[in-house]
């Protein structure tokens, strides 16, 4: 197992699609920070250090569009490319290849949300002083904000690992990275339009609509994080949609149902089929 995650390790740190993935996951960010904060209609919750609370708050939402790109390519290419069937013509190594390539991209996602911090640093920092306010907000950095940070870097990493997981599991099972990455992407935005097909509907199809996934991803760290935010002033969110322990517990459904069948799969496929 040692060697499989030292392999996907080097794979990470050499691959240009991460750096790509994450210079511009950043870029967005700093845009949207500064298009928030140059508001004058809306009070700002930028500052430095509730900035930091929103650039994981916009990373969350910005998850079902940047990390399918990297689970379902990092799956599906190699499939592709033909390196797969060399690695795994040995079945009993099948499964710690498989999970040796997803540990290393969820850790590399705890990396990319320790870079969102600092841009939320930054960027918060700017925004402050660009808009003739203070840099840094004094009296908000107690024990209490502590908690509501770690608990939404959490939340954000978790929001993310399920897109990255979805994404590679379509792509293991399908041997393709668009398959991969157009049904983590594609199912997203579907059930945005689904969900309000089916709520019309009512009755049964209102049910299931209420249990898409991206109606407990959507909301998840903006309610963590509300908290730590200007009091008056929260991120918009619905009301009505899933609390923060229905979303871990639905969330942690559905991952562990990808998990088996990517697992499932890797094990019976004929690699060398």
């Amino acid at each position: 197992m040692t060697a499989y995650l030292s392999f996907e390790w080097l794979k990470l740190s050499k691959r240009w699609m991460p750096r790509i993935i994450l210079i511009l996951l950043l870029g967005l960010l700093a845009v949207g920070f500064w298009g928030q904060g140059s508001r004058g209609e809306t009070p700002v919750n930028l500052f430095l250090p509730r900035g930091v609370l929103s650039a994981l708050v916009y990373s969350a939402l910005f998850a079902p569009f940047f990390w399918p790109v990297l689970g379902g390519s990092w799956s599906g290419n190699e499939y592709g490319w033909g390196t797969i069937r060399m690695v795994l013509t040995r079945r009993p190594h099948r499964i710690e290849q498989a999970l040796a390539a997803l540990i290393v991209l969820l850790v590399g996602l705890v990396i990319a949300l320790i870079g969102v911090l600092l841009v939320g640093v930054v960027a918060g920092a700017l925004v402050g002083v660009l808009t003739g306010n203070s840099a840094y907000v004094s009296g908000v950095l107690t024990g209490s904000f502590a908690g509501t940070l770690i608990k939404t870097f959490l939340a954000a990493w978790y929001v993310g690992a399920f897109y990255l997981i979805l994404s590679y599991a379509c792509a293991t099972i399908f041997r393709s990275a668009a398959v991969g990455i157009g049904a983590a992407i594609g199912s997203s935005l579907a059930e945005f339009v689904l969900r309000r097909i089916f709520i019309d509907l009512g009755g049964f199809w209102a049910t299931i609509a209420n249990h898409f996934p991206v109606l407990y991803t959507s909301d998840l760290a903006t309610r963590v994080a509300s908290a730590g935010l200007v009091p008056g002033y929260r991120p918009t969110y619905d009301p009505a949609s899933p609390g923060i322990q229905e979303s871990l517990i639905a969330l942690g459904i559905f991952i562990a149902v990808l998990l088996v069948a990517t697992v499932g799969t890797v094990r019976a496929r004929d690699i060398t089929a």
